[in-house]
């Protein structure tokens, strides 16, 4: 085989195209550890080729080169360490090099970023099927969680290349440089602003406080009649019996008196109604529980005045023992109670229940009814028999009413003055309610016709389908006269059917008829009652943690809120389909005028 040398030609070429090949990597190298690097591939390739170059040069002269025995003459002739036609390998001086700019341009999955958005998506739906009412809640709170783990984490690999750098002084990780690198300025503004706002929010408190204390002891000289319906009540009946046994320790088991009715439940209601009689019993408790089993449970709409007949029936047959006029049933000593708790089958605590007891309004007199705030999946739930300060039905959304001072006294958690309630917790005041011999169970009905009618007459004039109680106007109907112990009834009324537990409170505008001496009816929005467990905890935990408060008076209950008023008093707001005059002779100056009763559309 013939001995070739390269020619001075094909070393310039070889030389070019090295020297090409490494300006291109060069040109789009733009970091500090991309262009050390090009410096030592640049030094690495300089003297490769400088030996390569060398070896040509030994190979020209005479006598300088000596092929050994049995070596393939070729193997001098072997093309240099870099060839442009070759597979690049990656000790070769053209090995593509990755650069920041591809780097920057790879997708690369974060696990831990990852993490964490499922876990805000995560928190988000659980809280919407937990709880679906429509409100921004959920969706803070999946915000919330991705603006805290995108902090945290970041400080935490903040502080970990800190560390890292502290650790060995005398050279810096690449990793650690490429980190400092990517940390802009706007990057260190946000992470700045979303660690103030969340020590902000920590100061606020993520955890719900604790129920305000109680009085040690109870108010002295006040005996308690407690009341209460239940119908298919297993789930609620093991707390709500607990509930009720440590109200009783804290009142004093001398000092109450238990009544219940129950009728026609499917469930285990009778059982654990019986096992509550048994705990009474070893307690020393007065008790009258009573079970009934009849075919009287269906009506065909809730309004039915079938359906409002029986409850007030069976409301009635709960207060027999301080009303009845067999000396039989009524309690020997039924005059010494003070008060009268009713209860409906709902979640509550004994708490609770001891702050509806003391409610006071500064300014004003002892209540003769309070009530609490019960509520359900859309909201408050006993909108039907409630009524603000001015006359007009609850709604199920905040802030309930519509009346500015109410509104004011809702955000501050005080209690406020309502015309009517229910709500599944009320505490009357027992003097009305109390059986009256015969000579005292009938209020005149001169009184009747004077607590009709208006002191200025202003208020008289609500339009609606009938006229209530209102003797100056022509075609008004009447309810039943007044009779006391106040009950239950029905309105007896065609076309004016309305809830048992609404007439209850009419029934005391009728009786306390002057303008010097109105019932005085309040509502406690620290009292939060529910007929499902979850709602229970929405309404006492969720809603009092702190942060979850700072987001409902600044946003939730904001412009969200606006559009759902706007929507309410468009479509959605009940109307009475009559006007129960006894209201507007107790209604503040306030209070707008309402309009002539002859006019009975509600949307001119």
């Amino acid at each position: 085989m013939d001995k070739r040398t390269s020619s001075p030609f094909s070393q310039a070429l070889y030389a070019v195209e090295v020297l090409t090949d490494r300006i291109k990597n060069l040109g789009i190298r733009v970091s500090e550890s991309g262009r050390d690097r090009a410096e030592s591939q640049n030094e690495e390739d300089g003297y490769r080729l400088l030996s390569w170059r060398n070896s040509i040069h030994e190979t020209s002269r005479p006598g300088a080169i000596e092929i050994a025995d049995g070596v393939d003459e070729e193997e001098n002739e072997s093309p240099p360490p870099y060839d442009i036609d070759s597979p690049i390998s990656p000790t070769s001086p053209g090995f593509p090099t990755s650069s920041p700019t591809s780097q920057k341009t790879r997708f690369r999955l974060d696990y831990l970023w990852i993490t964490i958005i499922l876990l805000a998506v995560g928190s988000t739906i659980t809280l919407f099927i937990i709880f679906p009412f429509p409100t921004t809640i959920p969706a803070f709170v999946g915000l919330l969680t991705i603006l805290l783990g995108w902090t945290l984490t970041t400080w935490i690999k903040v502080i970990y290349h800190v560390s890292s750098i502290f650790k060995s002084r005398e050279k810096i990780s690449n990793r650690t440089k490429n980190f400092f690198n990517r940390f802009s300025t706007t990057k260190r503004t946000v992470l700045a602003t979303s660690t103030l706002f969340i020590l902000f929010l920590s100061c606020l408190g993520f955890c719900p406080p604790e129920e305000q204390d109680v009085p040690v002891r109870p108010v002295q000289g006040e005996k308690y009649f407690v009341a209460a319906n239940l119908h298919n009540s297993q789930d609620i009946l093991p707390g709500w019996s607990s509930e009720l046994i440590k109200l009783i320790n804290y009142l004093g088991s001398d000092n109450v008196f238990v009544s219940i009715y129950e009728s026609n439940s499917q469930d285990s209601t009778k059982s654990l109604l019986s096992s509550l009689n048994d705990t009474l019993l070893e307690m020393g408790v007065g008790r009258s529980i009573l079970t009934e089993q009849d075919d009287k449970h269906w009506w065909p709409y809730n309004t039915s005045p079938e359906r409002i007949g029986y409850l007030a029936n069976a409301r009635n047959k709960a207060l027999k023992p301080i009303q009845s006029s067999d000396p039989e049933i009524r309690l020997k000593g039924y005059n010494e109670y003070t008060k009268i708790i009713f209860l409906n089958d709902v979640y509550w605590t004994w708490e609770s229940m001891v702050r509806l007891i003391n409610t006071k309004i500064e300014g004003r007199d002892e209540y003769d009814q309070v009530c609490a705030m019960d509520f359900g999946t859309s909201g408050l739930y006993d909108t039907w028999a409630s009524r603000d300060i001015c006359g007009t039905p609850l709604r199920p959304f905040w802030p309930y009413v519509k009346d500015e001072i109410t509104i004011d006294r809702l955000r501050k958690e005080e209690p406020f003055e309502v015309s009517s309630c229910w709500n599944g917790a009320v505490v009357f005041k027992a003097g009305p309610f109390l059986y009256k011999p015969q000579g005292e169970d009938r209020v005149d009905e001169a009184e009747m016709i004077d607590l009709e009618q208006s002191h200025d007459g202003r208020h008289l004039a609500k339009r609606g389908w009938k006229m209530v109680d209102n003797p100056t106007y022509p075609n008004s109907v009447f309810s039943p006269s007044l009779i006391l112990p106040i009950q239950f009834r029905t309105s007896n009324i065609s076309a004016c059917d309305h809830s048992e537990c609404f007439l209850i409170g009419y029934d005391l505008h009728r009786l306390y008829d002057t303008v010097d001496r109105p019932p005085r009816i309040y509502m406690n929005p620290t009292v939060k009652l529910a007929y499902e467990r979850n709602w229970f905890v929405w309404h006492n935990t969720v809603l009092r943690i702190p942060v979850i408060q700072w987001w409902l008076e600044n946003w939730s209950r904001g412009y969200p809120l606006y559009f759902v008023d706007w929507i309410w008093e468009k479509a959605g707001r009940r109307r009475d389909y009559c006007t129960w005059s006894a209201l507007a002779v107790h209604l503040p100056e306030r209070c707008p005028a309402l309009p002539g009763a002859i006019d009975k559309n509600w949307d001119q």
